[in-house]
């Protein structure tokens, strides 16, 4: 989760993708050699040319979408340099914390933002 200015930054799926044209916080898949934290960075890096900080790490989500089952391990994170280039993904858009519930995101991390401490810490991050 990307934050700048009070905001939090979301990405739309492309429509070939599992989950076509819903919302998502931008990440990805751990390789073999890696950990969360090495993977998040080299997510952004590739999805939207970003350096990013890791800032916290929130409590990960486990959801079965029927086709695939994933564990989100989510991370607060803020930009160290870089503008936010689209190479995965159809558009952006940056959202207040309240509005998140209502932007159709993908169900893994509608749950995410939902975990009452995730909510508490989005809420302190976010200025709330």
């Amino acid at each position: 989760m990307i934050i700048e200015n009070n905001r939090v930054l979301i990405a739309q799926n492309n429509p070939d993708s599992d989950h076509a044209f819903k919302w998502e916080f931008p990440g990805g898949k751990i390789h073999s050699d890696e950990n969360p934290q090495t993977c998040i960075i080299r997510e952004i890096m590739e999805e939207l040319e970003i350096r990013i900080r890791i800032e916290k790490e929130l409590i990960p989500v486990e959801h079965d979408y029927g086709i695939k089952q994933i564990r989100l391990i989510p991370f607060i994170c803020t930009i160290e340099s870089g503008s936010v280039q689209l190479n995965e993904h159809l558009a952006f858009k940056w959202m207040n914390y309240g509005d998140l519930s209502n932007s159709d995101l993908s169900e893994a991390d509608l749950r995410l933002i939902h975990i009452p401490a995730n909510q508490k810490i989005l809420k302190e991050y976010l200025g709330k």
